[in-house]
């Protein structure tokens, strides 16, 4: 901070200077100024009436009170009258310093009330000073000085004056001297307190304000990339909706997922995963350049702003764009790639407001996510599936707390024969609002959130304790429960099927989970582990939906299972489509060599059914044989089944239930 001329001088002369108001400096706001005027204003008007009437009524001095009545009204009152108004406040100051010239001049001369009143002029430098500050105090005190001697010269020895000694006039006029000294020293100190007070004032207020500007920043803009957060991107997009539409234009806005950043971030920290934030965002802001704005509105999520100079655009060509950005970097010496997620919504085709467009873009992301895409375009469509979802969703948690699922059986035969041996539990769902909901609408919304564990859970409860009480009547009939791979993961299940098994006394080897080949993608070595774990217990593992997932031998002939079952969409066509017939005979013959059983399910006629004998499978299952029932119905199905088996073992099923002669 550069000194002034006053800093450079010998201390004493510093302190003269400053005495004298050189080099003082405006502290006092116009508020400030405005307060003091209508602090003194006010009560030397009721002081003036006051001494006005004393010295008019009481005293023998009509003119000092006259004077001092004048001075109230015409000095007085119009200064209260401007500071009031807040306008012209250096007049209402000088009105109001003119009034003490005058009053206090007048009870100087005239003396007041016993001579008393000279010794209230002494007051007036210290409200010079005061009022108008350091340098124009000394103005206005001079003045008053001035004036006093003149007026005591002047009228020396007249009947107006106050009977001084003249002697006595240089030491009255040298003791207001000193009084104006002492007045300007106290407001030198009290001016200084005053101007360190402010100084630290305004530095505390810098440093709230510097914090304050951090926080406004922070609630607006992410931290780490410093661009806009979600909620300051919505203003911003609303304001780039209104400059495309005067420019009659279009916008592209896109909201993109990044892929694996939690795992990524574990791997290279934290610091290092800032980054690749901000190396993530630099270039996505290369390519935007000056045609778009990039926010960061999640920790995993960015929303880019694309200007179209016309609404048209290529839906392919669009998408192909937004899904062939290269995000591959190297932060610390580590080769990073991000792969992403992208969905799109358009102005004005898709919406006219910024949240209507954040949604849709948003909306249409988790469509691309749900269906493994790295790109797609908002859909109208996509509204109804994705708002049907969401309310299935809700429904079939409060059905599952209500206990409104219940459980039907499929019965698996066997096909040389005939045999009974076992049944597939599996989850049906009746709302009471809709009706019967199938399962390929229920189980994927449960194998996508986490309701598929407490299902499972259930599923497996319900088969296993329905399957030690059907022993009694049907003894060595198994049950086949289906596992997803999230319920294979899940830690609960092996100390629920040990509690489960010890419970109902069941032989673990009538218990068959189904698990499908996907378990292989997520996590080969711990599926594997958990697998053995299962088959310890004693139950009998089977694959499920063989053919249609990982298929590989080199697994197959490593996973401890008992059963291979084929899936439906090769058995349905079975008979008239030959690639179908080699796919499943070579399966047979491979599933045989490996010492497993093979379970076909679809089976829906005889033809097929003969067919899956000749070529060896050993258990079909399908509407042949008989649809998935209730547990009671499909209890009285067991009963006329095998009074049929009684007939002979290669006898049909008659009446109500499904199935034909096994020949």
């Amino acid at each position: 901070m550069p000194k002034t001329p006053n800093q450079h001088a010998p201390k004493p002369w510093r302190f003269v200077s400053s005495l004298l108001g050189q080099g003082s400096k405006e502290i006092l706001g116009q508020q400030e100024r405005r307060d003091n005027v209508l602090t003194i204003a006010p009560i030397g008007f009721v002081v003036a009436l006051l001494f006005s009437l004393f010295n008019t009524l009481l005293a023998p001095y009509p003119l000092l009170g006259a004077i001092e009545a004048a001075s109230a009204l015409l000095l007085l009152l119009p200064a209260i009258r401007l500071a009031r108004r807040g306008q012209h406040l250096r007049w209402a100051e000088n009105l109001l310093m003119l009034c003490g010239v005058v009053v206090f001049g007048a009870l100087v001369v005239v003396g007041g009330v016993g001579g008393t009143g000279l010794f209230w002029a002494y007051s007036f430098p210290f409200m010079a000073f005061f009022i108008k500050g350091q340098r124009k105090g000394w103005l206005w005190s001079g003045l008053f000085l001035l004036e006093v001697g003149v007026l005591l010269l002047a009228l020396r020895g007249t009947a107006l004056a106050y009977p001084y000694d003249p002697v006595q006039i240089p030491h009255y006029l040298s003791s207001l001297l000193f009084v104006s000294v002492i007045a300007a020293c106290f407001n030198l100190l009290r001016s200084r307190f005053q101007e360190k007070l402010h100084e630290g004032v305004l530095a505390n207020t810098a440093t709230a304000q510097h914090y304050l500007d951090q926080l406004q920043f922070l609630a607006l803009h992410d931290p780490v990339t410093k661009l806009p957060n979600r909620t300051r991107i919505l203003p911003l997009l609303q304001d780039e909706i209104r400059q495309a539409q005067s420019r009659h234009g279009g916008l592209l806005v896109i909201a993109m997922r990044l892929s694996r950043l939690p795992e990524i971030s574990n791997i290279i920290g934290s610091d290092a995963t800032n980054e690749l934030m901000q190396a993530i965002t630099g270039t996505l802001q290369q390519l935007l350049g000056e045609g778009g704005m990039l926010a960061r509105i999640a920790r995993e999520e960015l929303l880019v702003i694309f200007h179209m100079r016309k609404p048209q655009f290529d839906l392919e060509k669009t998408t192909q764009m937004v899904g062939s950005y290269n995000l591959d970097f190297e932060i610390r010496g580590f080769p990073v790639h991000i792969d992403y997620t992208a969905g799109i919504a358009v102005y004005p085709r898709h919406g006219a407001s910024a949240e209507e467009l954040l949604h849709k873009a948003e909306q249409s992301m988790l469509q691309a996510l749900q269906h493994g895409q790295s790109a797609t375009m908002y859909d109208a469509s996509q509204d109804e599936a994705f708002i049907r979802y969401h309310y299935r969703f809700g429904r079939l948690r409060d059905a599952m707390a209500q206990n409104q699922l219940t459980q039907h059986f499929q019965p698996l035969i066997n096909i040389r024969t005939g045999k009974l041996v076992a049944a597939e539990a599996l989850a049906r769902w009746f709302d009471p609002e809709e009706g019967f909901i199938s399962p390929l609408e229920f189980i994927p919304i449960a194998e996508s959130s986490g309701l598929i564990k407490p299902l499972t859970r259930w599923t497996i409860r319900e088969a296993l304790h329905q399957c030690a009480l059907w022993q009694a009547d049907f003894p060595g009939v198994a049950v086949s429960v289906n596992l997803s791979v999230r319920s294979l993961f899940d830690t609960e299940l092996l100390p629920m099927l040990r509690q489960l098994l010890q419970e109902t006394g069941i032989n673990p080897a009538l218990v068959r989970l189904e698990v499908t080949e996907s378990l292989m993608l997520s996590s080969p070595e711990k599926g594997m582990a958990i697998l053995h774990e299962i088959v310890a217990l004693g139950v009998r593992l089977a694959i499920d939906d063989y053919g249609t997932g990982f298929s590989s031998l080199g697994y197959l002939k490593h996973l401890p299972v008992q059963e291979l079952k084929i899936d439906q969409r090769f058995i349905s066509k079975l008979v008239d489509d030959r690639g179908n017939m080699a796919i499943v005979e070579s399966t047979i013959d491979l599933a045989h060599h490996l010492g497993l059983m093979v379970v076909a399910e679809g089976i829906e006629d005889q033809e097929t059914m003969q067919q899956l004998w000749l070529l060896g499978c050993d258990i079909g299952q399908g509407y042949y044989y008989s649809k998935p029932m209730p547990i009671d119905d499909y209890l009285s199905w067991c009963h006329h089944y095998q009074q049929q088996q009684l007939l002979g073992p290669l006898a049909g099923v008659d009446g109500d239930v499904d199935g034909t002669a096994l020949l």
